[in-house]
This record gives structure tokens, sequence and C-alpha cells, in this order.
């Protein structure tokens, strides 16, 4: 098993066994992780039609409550960032990146899924999407003013290197706001047998509000502002230092 992403520990207690997937946490800092974690490829060839297929079906009978949402999002995060140009990392079918366009921002989608890159560009013409991952994506030298990423980082295999990356491409000053679960929604009661199911292998990382924080500063950025979030996750924003 590879060291931890957020301490650089390789010490791992057993935590939950659903299916034919264990899941452990570091015994140094808590992270909780799936044992075996698929590599890059395995984990791009999950984003297969299928999965497009219910994004698409499930997201579009919602788009405007999720514009309407999103939109309250971008006006705190233009509130916050020192410039224009925003990054959407994991842009789904584009409603973020449409909410800031409305916004007057610039704003850029970043999607693994290609079929839901191709989506968005139909659905809205006027933005900008790429296909690719985060760390594999080219913005020719660009810089951004800030970044969302919400619901992401618990789908990949290299968290420090996702963060990083979204690092390098924030200017200093600019602001990040992510969302991901957090573990205790997961692990609720003494028994694992009564735990919520996990959702591995599209799931493969869970944070509590220390293990997120301590990577963030790990990797770049300061001032790590998480919000109060009744059991609905983790929540925050958090400056490029």
């Amino acid at each position: 098993m590879s060291e931890c992403q957020v301490c650089g520990g390789t010490e791992f207690a057993p935590l939950v066994t659903q299916g034919r997937f264990e899941w452990c946490r570091c015994r140094g800092c808590g992270l909780a992780r799936l044992k075996d974690m698929p590599s890059d490829q395995e984990a791009r060839e999950f984003q297969d039609h299928s999965l497009a297929e219910g994004y698409i079906g499930d997201y579009r009978d919602r788009a405007e409550k999720k514009l309407r949402r999103f939109t309250r999002r971008v006006r705190r995060m233009k509130r916050r960032m020192p410039g224009p140009n925003l990054l959407d990392v994991g842009s789904n079918l584009g409603f973020f990146v449409e909410a800031a366009r409305r916004q007057g921002l610039v704003p850029v989608g970043v999607e693994i899924n290609p079929e839901l890159v191709e989506a968005a560009r139909r659905q809205y013409p006027e933005c900008s999407f790429i296909a690719s991952t985060i760390e594999d994506a080219d913005f020719g030298g660009r810089l951004f003013d800030g970044a969302n990423c919400s619901e992401v980082i618990e789908h990949v295999p290299e968290c420090r290197r996702l963060i990083t990356r979204i690092a390098e491409l924030l200017r200093p000053g600019a602001i990040l706001y992510l969302t991901t679960p957090h573990i205790r929604e997961y692990t609720r009661g003494f028994s694992p047998a009564r735990w919520r199911d996990f959702n591995a292998p599209d799931h493969k990382l869970y944070f509590d509000n220390q293990t997120i924080t301590r990577l963030l500063t790990g990797c770049g950025f300061t001032d790590v502002r998480i919000e109060f979030s009744f059991f609905r996750g983790i929540k925050l924003f958090a400056r490029r230092a």
C-alpha cells in the first residue's frame, strides 16, 4: 500500500469491508481510503457511457435549480476573487460555468468525462469546456483568480496531485471553494455493518476537517475556512498563498 497522501504515514488500520472493497484509515492523520487504490487508467475507465447517461438524465431535470444554487456560490466567490478568471474543476454538465458567465466572470470548465463535456457544450455553447483531467489540461500559461472544486476530490486516486495542480493554476491571492463528503456521514453508529455504502470504487477517499486542512496547507493554500455544515459534508474557502 502506498503512503498516506496527507501525512506521508505508512501505517493503516482496517476501517470497513463492503462487498469486495476494503477501506482503511491512516493511523497518523485519520484519512479514510480504499485499501487497494485504482490506477489513473482504471479511474478514467470508470468514466463510461452509463455514468454520463445517469448524470445527464438526473441533472437536466434539475437544471434551473442547480443554476440558482450555483449563482449564489458564484456571487460569494466573486466577492473574494482578485480578478474575473474562474476555473471549475469537474464541471459535469456546465451549470456552474454558465452561472459564472452570467455573473460577468470568465470561466472555463474541466471535466474528465467526454460525454458530459459534449452535453455541456450543446447546452451552453457560449461557455468554454475542456475534456481532460485537471492534471493533463493545457491552459497555455493562463492563471486563474478562483477555482471551484465541488464533489471531486473524493473520486481521484491522487488527491495531493490534484490540489497541487489547482494551486499551480491559481495566481497568489486567488481563492478556492471546495466541497467533499465528510467521513462522519458514513460512519455513524457503532456497528460498521450498519454504516452507509462508501460508494467504492467511484469514491476513493474521505476526509474530516483536520485532514482536508492539512492537505490544503501542505499544497500551497492558506487561510482555510471551513463553513458550518450540519452533517452535510465539508464546505470551505481557502486562499492561494
